[in-house]
């Protein structure tokens, strides 16, 4: 109750003096978000790089090779079911594509 008085009472800042405050807290935002923004394009670019160089590697290996046609890798699977097993889970049985 105090506190809703002392408020009431308080005055504000007149709208023609903080008219250039809150438009220069605006620009400030709106210069942060496009930095933001930028560094997240830039980033996203870079990654894009490097999965596509990925991708073209995993492509030209054996192991590509054999994943493009349909081909799965026993051993591969018999490590992950390790994995699981060794971290407490249960080993999953595999279905084929």
């Amino acid at each position: 109750m105090i506190a809703a008085a002392l408020l009431a009472e308080v005055p504000a800042l007149p709208l023609h003096t903080a008219g250039k405050y809150v438009a220069g807290a605006y620009i400030v935002l709106f210069v942060l978000v496009l930095v933001y923004v930028s560094i997240m394009a830039i980033r996203l670019s870079r990654i894009e790089g490097e999965l596509g160089e990925l991708l073209g590697m995993a492509a030209s290996s054996p192991d590509g090779e054999r994943a493009r046609n349909g081909e799965e890798d026993a051993a591969a699977r018999a490590r992950l079911a390790d994995g699981a097993q060794s971290l407490g889970g249960e080993p999953r049985e595999s279905t084929p594509a």
